[in-house]
């Protein structure tokens, strides 16, 4: 009886060692890879939206512009995007003169920063 436990014990560890690294493994890696993507898509956008915030000029906004469009077209999530919009449209009412909305951007530009994952 004790060999039959041992046997079965023994199987099932490897079968749950065996499971681990044929689905589990693989499907964390699939996820911190499509993670750094998006990390890199987002930070991308984000600093042509800084960079827009330090010199509003017509190049920096179409820069700016043209990062967020990327983003969207490379998929990155949604609500990322939706940060990212909302960052970039108070800077831009903030450069036409609208006070509130140069105290939304910093606000904005904090949510950016912490972007959720």
């Amino acid at each position: 009886m004790y060999k039959r436990l041992l046997i079965v014990g023994t199987t099932g560890l490897f079968f749950l060692l065996g499971l681990n690294y044929l689905l589990i493994y693989p499907l964390k890696e699939t996820v911190t890879r499509e993670r750094e993507r998006q990390d890199k898509i987002y930070w991308k956008a984000f600093n042509a939206i800084q960079h827009f915030g330090v010199q509003p000029d017509k190049d920096s906004e179409q820069k700016a512009k043209a990062a967020l469009e990327d983003a969207h077209a490379r998929g990155l999530s949604k609500t990322r995007q939706d940060i990212l919009q909302n960052y970039f449209q108070d800077l831009e009412r903030c450069f036409q003169g609208d006070r509130d909305s140069c105290k939304k951007a910093n606000s904005d530009m904090d949510e950016a920063i912490r972007a959720p994952r």
